[in-house]
């Protein structure tokens, strides 16, 4: 552990404090029964339920065990100040833990910003700044019901997780999170408002990051700890999976469609940017690459800036192909529970997802006509394809005055095999956004149709191909 301060302590190691398999650790459950000392008037954190807590020789002793087998073992502690809830629906303990004090990076900081030379975290210069209090135990409530929420969804969407309780702990690491079973370490930014952030230089985190670091954190309780992942070539589930989670937060909790489709755009242009070394995140190979894809030619960072945003592509369009007018997200919700009934507290290959997706695919999946989702799984998860849609519109009124809708929709830039269900939407005279179909094609080709609109007797304001970002697809 680090000492940073202000009751503030940094746990370095994460991995390698306990006997384990590091080639293996998110495949293999096991039981952990641990006991801290730490110094008195500190509070713990740790994985696992505490069973006692006590002060011998000037220290606080808590002993923890295990509730169920879990893939790793984490603790936390600090100056803590706390704030809990429990759940009915599922039954659950959240606890939210801030330090009272601040560490001692952050009181460097407010002490020398008036100054003329004050490195930031992110930028080259913060001096002259009004850095304010910087109190992060403001906001423990914030962490907290956002841990509540997130709880919720995800049991609703994905089943029940191994876990009935969970800890979200501020951590002195001021660009990440992480996650463990029944702690979540939370980056201590995070607590920061954006004014205190951007004057830190740390814009570069409102590409989404600061906006579900929360809920993908919380994922990770079903995604990595209650389904594990064999191999590493199958970790891009855990944290695409757990990146897509965060989307449905910001769809079904925030509800703010703005935000939704801005998390996708984001998740693109972070696929589709060029790297210092000249690279594009998915171009550099299949997602069952795992860490593998990251090296001195591609780029370090290139797994990262892969898995989580086409993972969670992966997951999305699969949402959406299920998707329905009238049932919404049933059929989805429905594969996914089956998905997590049937590997809790097991780990998890990319095929048997694929096999899963089989048993739950709707008709309108089945393109080849043999009951196999090759076709998509090939494009996505083992290809590197990225295709790009063109469509042409017009409405007219029929001899019924109902609107036809005359379309031309075009795909590009794929090979002769790529088959796709694009779907398309209308916006409507009174403003809304509906959606009208899919639309299947192969390879780089055009379909032209002429689709009457029973009923409807207003033309449309426009018709437009993947609304919601349905389909990992070019911007242009």
């Amino acid at each position: 552990m680090s000492n940073e301060g202000g009751g503030n302590y940094f746990p370095v190691a994460r991995e390698n404090w306990y006997p384990n398999d590091p080639g293996g650790e998110f495949g293999q459950y096991t039981s952990y029964d641990m006991t801290f000392r730490v110094p008195k008037g500190m509070k713990m954190a740790a994985t696992g339920v505490l069973l006692s807590e006590s002060t011998e020789e000037g220290k606080n002793v808590t002993v923890w065990k295990s509730e169920v087998p879990q893939t790793v073992a984490g603790f936390s502690f600090g100056r803590f100040k706390e704030e809990e809830a429990k759940l009915t629906k599922p039954e659950y303990l959240i606890q939210s833990f801030a330090n009272e004090e601040q560490p001692d990076w952050i009181e460097g900081l407010q002490r020398r910003a008036s100054g003329d030379d004050v490195p930031s975290l992110g930028s080259s210069h913060a001096s002259g700044v009004a850095l304010g209090t910087m109190s992060t135990t403001g906001l423990n409530k914030k962490a907290l019901a956002e841990g509540e929420l997130a709880v919720q969804l995800y049991t609703d969407y994905f089943g029940p997780s191994l876990f009935k309780h969970m800890q979200l702990t501020q951590q002195t690491a001021c660009n990440f999170g992480q996650s463990w079973p029944e702690l979540v370490w939370i980056p201590l930014c995070y607590y920061f408002d954006t004014t205190v952030r951007h004057q830190l230089g740390l814009d570069w985190g409102d590409r989404g990051y600061w906006k579900v670091v929360t809920p993908h954190e919380v994922a990770h309780q079903w995604w990595g700890h209650t389904v594990g992942f064999a191999y590493g070539r199958d970790q891009w589930m855990s944290e695409g999976f757990a990146d897509m989670s965060a989307s449905l937060y910001l769809s079904m909790i925030e509800k703010n469609p703005k935000k939704f489709i801005t998390f996708w755009n984001d998740e693109r242009e972070i696929l589709l940017e060029r790297d210092p070394q000249g690279f594009r995140a998915i171009d550099a190979g299949a997602l069952t690459m795992g860490y593998r894809a990251s090296n001195s030619r591609t780029g370090f960072d290139t797994t990262r800036r892969l898995i989580y945003p086409k993972g969670a592509y992966v997951l999305h369009m699969l949402r959406m192909m299920t998707h329905d007018n009238r049932t919404g997200d049933q059929h989805f919700k429905e594969m996914m529970q089956d998905f997590v009934k049937t590997y809790s507290g097991k780990a998890a290959t990319t095929e048997d997802f694929k096999a899963m997706v089989e048993k739950h695919m709707t008709p309108d999946m089945d393109i080849e006509g043999n009951h196999k989702m090759d076709w998509f799984f090939d494009e996505y998860v083992y290809g590197t394809q990225l295709p790009s849609y063109k469509l042409e519109s017009s409405f007219d009124i029929g001899a019924d005055g109902d609107v036809v809708f005359n379309m031309k929709m075009t795909q590009s830039n794929v090979d002769e095999k790529f088959r796709m269900l694009v779907p398309l939407y209308l916006e409507l005279a009174d403003g809304n956004t509906v959606y009208l179909g899919h639309a299947k094609i192969s390879g780089n080709s055009s379909i032209e149709r002429k689709i009457p609109l029973k009923g409807l007797k207003s033309k449309p304001r426009a018709a437009m191909v993947n609304y919601y970002d349905d389909v990992l697809a070019s911007p242009n």
